[in-house]
């Protein structure tokens, strides 16, 4: 004992003194908690790092009271310090506010060591169109905050396939004699990167300059760094064949296939991975790659996906090819393949061995292709051919805003499909989210999955989440947290993503969904949000200066107020079939006053403010020229999505203040301009929804990245003395 306190004595003055015993790793996550706690309370923890074959965390109690962490790597470390902080401080940290203003003074001890094993390896995080529907503007300083808060999560997987390409690719591009100008066509610009790389387009949204490649391949490797030194494992972009159109010019005997339209875009071309030109671009493209950014086991990439064709390939050996290619950077390399829709396809894993590849099961929590349960038409009988797979949660398409979850699943699907004789391969647990940003709840409880071995207990496990998102135990919170996870966040359909809010609706008396593959259809009674909304905003007093509290009110408030807008758009829409002229004016106007109120609501917020998007695009930009563009992609991608009419309008609808009030609001303006004029009998010309749309994409406006002064909870009690009465009499008369 008494040597154990000497040993532990010395390694702590070597910490205290900038000194570590340990192995690298001990120094980042030292210096994570440096950035993370308040007022140097990092000094009162201990990091140590130990071997072992798993992953695993310990807290300990040291002799002069510090707090011990010890984990086999720097991910398990911090997953320790999230342990703690969460179930022994009750703080916390979210893309959607903080809660670690002051830790307890003195820390809370640990009476008996703490010992907890993750009960997957791999701890899966992100999706091609994560980086373009909420990272493609991003700088290191949003990006060192979000690798920490990975670590703390215990994720050790995430895709870091999309930054990099850019450089590698002008780099393998020159070396096969590509002009500098074939170059700039074939990459994109930014915010549409990600369906470049799955083969759905190229160049759309470009050029990008010499300036901006250089600040995305420095941010690369700065992010790569960072992993590593955790001990994360980034999954890298594999070359798998998608090639520029251009090549067939370079190589008219090469078998390179056209790959046709995906929405209103050429895909690039595809390279038969038999051709002999297959190995050498291969060669040409790992080198580029690993001069760039190093080594890599895990490499993405998915031929033929949503669509292309693979007539006159033989897609086994294709399969044996790409992987081939892996394998000589790394003779280790695992082929890391995304499960969705018909992907991947039975003949391409017939080319691949077990343990060769990991499946990612996309959207395992709502339409699981793993072979235990159907429900989906995407669901495969045979699962995923004795492969290792990783079950993930795909909580969000587009960046939506809205309420939305499937807790159920997320709380025993990983422990059912462990026990079930079709998903025992299963290796890991990830979310791949389209967009990140909201329903911080979701994660939480998915990588909570990944560190225990039975089902949540989700009553329970909410009244700890409350507990340290809020800091303070509290009824209120507790009933609104239970009612949400009963509705909202309890999902009954497969569309998967928030239930879709009429106003980010192209105007319609009808409306089914705001974009082509969403849902705008309420699952759940919205009365209780309702009263969800009322609990949470009993509380407000208490928790008047709550980061957390504050955008989790808001966050509802939104909801309510969406939920409600589709109650008055129904009784605008029978008020005009009835030729009632009173009432239409009544119920558009509270509809069209609706918008505008929800626009006051989220200016407290800067997650809910355009500006803050805008203002990360036009910072990207390396030229005021190249600015300009990205403000117009970033305007695009949420509204138009491209520069004509087509399905994917809408897709990434977003309930933010300034889009709604400069967007949203003019469409159902125009709508009720047009109705109101027929009512009339002036019949006016139907408007022009895609000509409004298109202008405003490429209007020079200016957006405020401030948030209101006049504060949420201040607009909340305003929103609330207005509505809550009105809305319960209105549902309850319904």
């Amino acid at each position: 004992m008494l040597m154990r306190r000497i040993l532990l004595l010395f390694f702590t003055s070597m910490v205290m003194y900038g000194c570590s015993m340990s192995t690298e790793s001990d120094q980042p996550v030292s210096e994570l908690a440096e950035r993370l706690l308040p007022d140097n309370n990092s000094s009162s923890f201990v990091f140590e790092k130990l071997s072992s074959d798993s992953d695993f965390f310990e807290l300990e109690q040291a002799a002069d009271d510090r707090i011990i962490i010890r984990g086999n790597n720097g991910v398990s470390i911090a997953r320790g310090l999230n342990h703690y902080l969460r179930n022994y401080c009750h703080k916390s940290v979210s893309w959607c506010g903080n809660n670690l203003s002051e830790l307890p003074v003195p820390l809370p001890p640990i009476r008996e060591k703490v010992r907890v094993t993750a009960s997957f390896p791999y701890r899966y995080y992100l999706n091609y169109c994560t980086y373009s529907y909420s990272m493609a503007f991003w700088d290191w300083e949003q990006w060192e905050k979000e690798i920490d808060r990975m670590a703390l999560q215990g994720i050790n997987m995430p895709l870091m396939a999309v930054y990099s390409q850019y450089a590698v690719w002008q780099n393998t591009l020159r070396r096969l004699n590509f002009s500098e100008d074939d170059i700039r066509k074939f990459l994109p610009g930014a915010g549409y990167e990600a369906w470049w790389l799955m083969g759905n387009l190229e160049g759309f949204g470009g050029p990008v300059t010499p300036e901006f490649i250089a600040r995305q391949t420095d941010l690369q490797q700065k992010m790569l760094k960072r992993m590593r030194e955790l001990g994360m494992k980034p999954v890298f972009q594999g070359f798998y064949g998608m090639v520029p159109n251009a090549l067939k010019e370079k190589f008219p005997d090469a078998r390179i296939k056209d790959q046709g339209i995906w929405g209103t875009y050429q895909r690039p071309a595809f390279l038969d991975p038999t051709d002999p030109l297959f190995d050498k671009l291969a060669a040409i493209y790992y080198e580029e790659q690993k001069n760039l950014f190093g080594e890599a086991q895990f490499f993405g990439g998915d031929p033929f996906h949503e669509g292309g064709t693979s007539e006159g390939i033989n897609v086994k050996l294709a399969a044996q090819k790409i992987l081939q290619a892996m394998r000589k950077v790394n003779p280790q390399a695992v082929w890391v393949l995304q499960g969705w829709q018909h992907n991947p396809v039975k003949e391409l894993m017939e080319g691949v061995k077990p343990g060769e590849t990991i499946i990612l099961d996309l959207m395992a929590c709502e339409r699981p292709q793993w072979g235990g349960v159907k429900t989906s038409m995407f669901h495969k009988p045979e699962g995923h051919w004795n492969h290792q797979w990783i079950w993930c949660a795909l909580p969000n398409f587009g960046g939506k805003t809205g309420l939305h979850g499937k807790m159920s699943s997320y709380a025993s699907g990983p422990v059912f499909a462990k026990h079930h004789p079709m998903g025992k391969n299963i290796s890991g647990i990830g979310t791949a989210p389209e967009g990140i940003g909201t329903i911080p709840v979701v994660y939480d409880m998915v990588y909570d999955m990944a560190w225990r071995t039975d089902s949540i207990h989700i009553p329970q496990w909410l009244d700890n989440y409350t507990y340290y998102r809020y800091g303070t135990e509290d009824n209120n919170c507790n009933k609104a947290w239970k009612l949400l996870s009963e509705t909202i966040y309890e999902c009954h359909n497969e569309l998967g993503g928030p239930v879709e809010s009429y106003i980010c609706a192209r105007p319609s008396d009808t409306i089914q969904h705001v974009s082509t593959w969403g849902n705008a259809v309420m699952f759940y009674d919205p009365m209780k949000v309702v009263k969800a909304w009322d609990l949470l905003y009993q509380s407000r007093k208490r928790f008047n200066h709550s980061d957390t509290y504050e955008y989790d009110l808001t966050d509802v408030t939104r909801q309510v107020l969406s939920d409600y807008a589709k109650y008055l758009h129904e009784r605008m829409v029978l008020a005009f079939q009835k030729k009632d002229k009173e009432r239409f004016m009544e119920y558009s106007g509270k509809f069209l006053n609706i918008i505008k109120d929800e626009d006051r609501l989220l200016s407290t917020r800067k997650e809910f403010m355009l500006g803050t998007w805008l203002a990360e695009a036009e910072k990207a930009g390396g030229t005021p020229e190249e600015k300009r563009r990205f403000v117009t992609n970033a305007k695009r991608l949420i509204t138009t999505w491209t520069d004509t009419d087509s399905d994917l309008h809408d897709y990434a609808n977003k309930e933010w203040s300034g889009l709604l009030i400069d967007f949203y609001l003019p469409r159902w303006e125009a709508y009720v301009t047009y109705k109101t004029s027929l009512l009339y009998g002036k019949k006016l010309p139907y408007p022009d929804y895609s000509k409004m749309e298109q202008e405003w994409v490429l209007t020079n406006s200016t957006y405020l990245s401030r948030v209101n002064p006049e504060g949420t909870i201040a607009v909340v009690e305003d929103l609330y003395k207005r509505y809550h009465t009105e809305i319960e009499q209105n549902y309850q008369k319904n």
